[in-house]
């Protein structure tokens, strides 16, 4: 995908469309709350225009719009879409699920929006024009803010007459399940979250994340009453320790409350002075037990602090958040790990034909030809009585040291293919012997320690830990321009663990997650190797200070095969 960038060209249009009951009747109230919303989306959420479109049952749409004022641009270019749509509503109908795509949006998605207790989910849905897909991806976590704001003040309309608390709180809820389990994209539901949040409770919601390497804070999203001055203090919040109120929630992993008796305490002067904290609820985001992030939100003095129950209600919305970035998380990694293993495969793939073809073109070109010439050097010397003796000896003794080479060649070619002291004498005299070879043939000096070596071993584990012994020293002697290794070997009553450690360039751990890094496959597949067998994989390396890979494998109790 390519980056989002800011383009002169782009003209923003966000166009929103949504059946109702026919029950609908706007209000004068409704009419200025969502015009403002739609002018607050053109003022601060970068949109050139935006437009709203209600769809009653058995009557005529319902619209309201907002532009910028600009020049060159008359009040039809302000609602261009928005007009096409209306005519295409009124000339086709209302029907068909999808009633943005005779418009052809860069991008499209939806909200559900409960209108009606007892009735199923409206679907309200979101289209960006006047740019690229690219950068509609962009806007579209801004345009679901101002979507789900819009959602909730019709719902809020739709709800006047049904004031029952309990039954407002099941919306949200619904609202808030539907959104975590509609989506795998984290920054969209923090963002939708956050806003029901801030909206269901009058207050503004924020959402801060842990940096567990840096021990700081990462500001993921902020919604509610934040203008740019606010929202440029919260940003730089980035990479900062956690102040006093966040770091016991993370401690004690309850939600802390702050009040203005003891605000001084929990809150640095900084923080008071930058964004005037008076009522806080700060409840963290857990996952397997740990604090993963924390869930803030805060009213203004004037409006009073949070009751026992609004308390576990952002309790409780916390933990469904955290449940979400849990899961958005491992689909990630799903997903890496099956790019990973398309790739391993692919990688075994050539390496199998990559070694057909050298183990082709090493009989052709050395073992064939040697023995042809074998074969016609025979055919000269056939008839005994013309040739003298000393001839023949000499032809002999030539014929001889040539089979000789030829069968320390086939040895070499076996050897490469499995190493026969593997399957005769085992793993520990095969790793001596082929490290020994490794000191003959590089200039590295290799030192061996071996424990153990009367364990019996399985020959799954012993052709294991060979492969990760080899694939190791290949990392070593094509990377890692090192001048010494270290190899272990250890055998014990129930493990086996083999370490290779070396002084050379190193590399930074961080750079394996990425697709195109040089060492990723080689690595992976030492993992990848280790986990077959119930094992374990560590790497540990840092630029410039050489790489530890140890390796540790259970031995089973039955080792018979």
């Amino acid at each position: 995908m390519q980056p989002w960038t800011k383009n002169a060209d782009n003209y923003y249009e966000l166009l929103l469309v949504c059946k109702v009951g026919v029950f609908f009747q706007a209000d004068e109230n409704l009419d200025v709350s969502l015009r403002d919303i739609l002018q607050n989306a053109v003022n601060s959420l970068d949109f050139h225009r935006a437009g709203l479109v209600l769809l009653p049952q058995n009557q005529d749409p319902v619209c309201w719009h907002a532009g910028r004022e600009e020049k060159n641009k008359t009040d039809t270019d302000e609602a261009l879409h928005l007009k096409r749509f209306i005519a295409l509503v009124k000339k086709k109908g209302k029907k068909g699920s999808k009633l943005l795509d005779p418009l052809q949006p860069a991008i499209t998605t939806t909200l559900p929006v409960v209108l009606r207790t007892g009735d199923p989910a409206s679907i309200l849905e979101i289209g960006i024009f006047g740019t690229d897909h690219n950068n509609a991806q962009y806007m579209l976590v801004k345009a679901v803010s101002v979507a789900r704001h819009i959602a909730d003040t019709l719902q809020d309309f739709s709800f006047q007459k049904q004031k029952d608390s309990h039954l407002r709180k099941l919306a949200v809820w619904l609202e808030t399940i539907n959104t975590i389990s509609s989506t795998l994209d984290i920054r969209e539901v923090l963002h939708v979250v956050g806003q029901l949040t801030a909206d269901f409770f009058s207050a503004k919601s924020c959402i801060y994340l842990l940096d567990e390497e840096g021990q700081t804070i990462v500001p993921a999203v902020g919604v509610g009453s934040y203008d740019p001055d606010l929202k440029r203090k919260f940003k730089a919040l980035r990479g900062t320790r956690p102040f006093p109120a966040i770091k016991r929630a993370v401690d004690t992993q309850q939600p802390v409350i702050v009040t203005p008796a003891n605000r001084r305490r929990l809150l640095t002067p900084q923080i008071i002075k930058d964004f005037g904290y008076t009522w806080m609820v700060l409840a963290p985001l857990l996952s397997k037990n740990k604090t993963i992030g924390v869930m803030q939100v805060d009213r203004a003095s004037e409006l009073g602090g949070f009751n026992q129950e609004e308390i576990e209600i952002i309790s409780a919305i916390a933990r469904a958040t955290a449940i979400a970035l849990e899961n958005a998380q491992l689909i990630k990694m799903l997903g890496q790990k099956e790019q990973l293993l398309h790739q391993l495969v692919n990688k075994l793939i050539t390496a199998q034909e990559d070694e057909r073809k050298r183990l082709a073109a090493d009989l052709h070109d050395g073992i064939i030809q040697s023995l042809i010439a074998i074969w016609y050097r025979l055919q000269r010397i056939t008839p005994p009585g013309e040739i003298k003796e000393g001839d023949w000896q000499m032809e002999i003794s030539d014929l001889t040291r040539l089979l000789n080479e030829q069968i320390i060649e086939i040895r070499r070619i076996l050897y490469d293919l499995r190493p026969l002291i593997l399957d005769n004498y085992g793993l520990f005299p095969a790793v001596e012997s082929y490290l020994q070879s490794i000191q003959e043939k590089n200039n590295i000096d290799v030192e061996l320690t071996i424990h153990g070596n009367n364990k019996k071993l399985t020959s799954r584990i012993e052709i294991t830990l060979f492969r990760i012994l080899q694939e190791a020293l290949t990392n070593v002697l094509k990377h890692a321009h090192a001048s010494r290794v270290r190899v272990k070997l250890i055998a014990e009553a129930d493990v086996v663990s083999l370490t290779v450690e070396d002084n050379g360039s190193g590399l930074d751990i961080s750079l394996l997650s990425t697709a195109n890094y040089q060492d990723r496959l080689g690595l992976a597949g030492i993992q990848e190797r280790a986990l077959l067998q119930n094992g374990t994989c560590n790497i540990i390396s840092h630029p410039g200070k050489g790489t530890t890979i140890s390796v540790s494998i259970p031995i089973p109790e039955n080792v018979d095969e």
